[in-house]
């Protein structure tokens, strides 16, 4: 018996105590041992924090806001490839599991810096347009050449959402100033995406015309000329789209010289 006692106190001094599961220091959820933050509300973990060194816990917040909204990322790349029946037959399972990364945010948003929540709100608005894409795609009584327009228009938002996205990429502080032009630059997307009324009889794209009333885009301004796409429906199963002088395009359209400042 007390052999037995001293083999207990032996192991145990070598050892230590028999290992439990970790636990979340947030909700006291099970983890991995090598967990850097908790996947449930991405609160950071002393044992990463030791590890991780100098790297501060906003920086593992960043990682876990990343890793939440990654599945985001990831399907989008449906649309660059124009896979139609990917993203109708995925979009639920999308809709999903955004449904419940927002609910796990809505957790700990109160605990995150600014640029996270800014950072989460590019997240939802990156879904939000997925969400209007398919509805479009569903939407068979729609010209496929609009359908085009709408996509290609689409897909320059999410460019713009990206970008913002990169910037958390790497370890970065976001300062005072560079939280302000953060947030000029998280403005500045639905201003530079906007679409505009055509206010004359035509507006001439090529060699079509393109009816007042109608909406077009200002894809991109190069020196006094503008690429502009019409946001209608076309002769063929391609979006309608060529270049306007900004002279023409101030003359005829909603459009307005200042605009350009939203290009730079």
């Amino acid at each position: 018996m007390k052999s037995a006692v001293y083999v207990f106190l032996l192991c145990f001094c070598l050892f230590g105590m028999p290992v439990h599961a970790k636990l979340c220091i947030g909700c006291s959820a099970e983890l991995p041992d090598n967990a850097n933050f908790c996947s449930g509300c991405m609160t950071p973990q002393p044992k990463a924090a030791k590890l991780a060194g100098s790297q501060p816990v906003v920086h593992n917040q960043r990682e876990a806001l990343l890793e939440l909204f990654a599945f985001i990322d990831e399907f989008e790349a449906n649309f660059h490839d124009v896979q139609y029946l990917n993203i109708l037959g995925k979009m639920p399972e999308v809709r999903t599991r955004f449904n419940n990364a927002a609910g796990k945010y809505k957790r700990v948003e109160a605990r995150l810096p600014e640029e996270l929540t800014i950072l989460a709100q590019v997240y939802a608005a990156k879904y939000q347009l997925f969400e209007g894409i398919t509805g479009v795609m569903k939407n068979l009584r729609l010209d496929s050449g609009y359908k085009a327009a709408i996509l290609k228009s689409s897909m320059l938002v999410m460019a713009l959402y990206n970008r913002v996205i990169d910037q958390f990429r790497t370890p970065k502080t976001f300062g005072a100033t560079e939280l302000v032009e953060l947030k000029k630059q998280v403005g500045n997307i639905p201003k530079r995406t906007q679409k505009y009324a055509v206010t004359s009889k035509y507006l001439s794209l090529g060699e079509q015309k393109v009816p007042g009333g109608e909406k077009i885009m200002v894809l991109d301004i190069q020196g006094k000329r503008a690429m502009i796409l019409y946001m209608g429906p076309s002769m063929d199963n391609n979006p309608v789209e060529g270049m306007v002088s900004l002279r023409d395009l101030e003359k005829r359209t909603t459009w307005r010289r200042e605009n350009v400042f939203f290009f730079d």
